[in-house]
């Protein structure tokens, strides 16, 4: 006679190899994710940043003719390539990821071996990427709480001492 919990554990083994292989393609993946660059040139190629896989600026050629910018035109188009580059990197970091993340979504959850446990996945929201734009220039503040009753603190210029 089998024991009641015999397919249970099976089926947690099966689980726990699929989940180290999924692991160890993670981590060769993300591996190769860092070594990924992507660049972009703007102003007639007259400026190219280079990014890295996070999408920090790595490095900024700027062509013998860029003189012929003014600095805000030059301080624009660097920012605009580098959020070019940015963008190009992140879509090849999700294009060399995407089918490991299939391959996690694909694994049983804990709540598939223990009946009522719930998927802590679930209650996890994905922060919203950040504005590109600068602060100031924001059109949609509405994200930002406001405050209509808030009492403002003012200090006194009283010492620690002075009680």
């Amino acid at each position: 006679m089998s024991r009641p919990n015999e397919r249970l554990v099976t089926d947690f083994a099966q689980f726990l190899d699929s989940f180290h292989d999924v692991m160890a393609q993670m981590i060769d993946a993300r591996q190769r994710r860092d070594e990924l660059t992507a660049s972009a040139s703007v102003e007639r190629g007259r400026i190219t940043v280079e990014v890295n896989a996070s999408g920090s600026i790595v490095r900024t050629t700027f062509s013998e003719d860029i003189d012929d910018l003014s600095y805000g035109q030059i301080a624009r188009a660097t920012v605009t390539a580098a959020q070019q580059a940015a963008a190009e990197v992140k879509r090849k970091a999700d294009e060399l990821l995407a089918p490991l993340l299939a391959a996690r979504a694909s694994l049983p959850k804990l709540g598939d071996f223990i009946e009522g446990l719930p998927a802590l996945q679930d209650g996890l929201a994905t922060p919203p990427p950040a504005p590109l734009t600068p602060p100031g220039e924001r059109e949609n503040d509405s994200a930002r709480p406001e405050f209509e009753d808030a009492v403002e603190y003012r200090p006194t210029p009283r010492g620690t001492f002075d009680r």
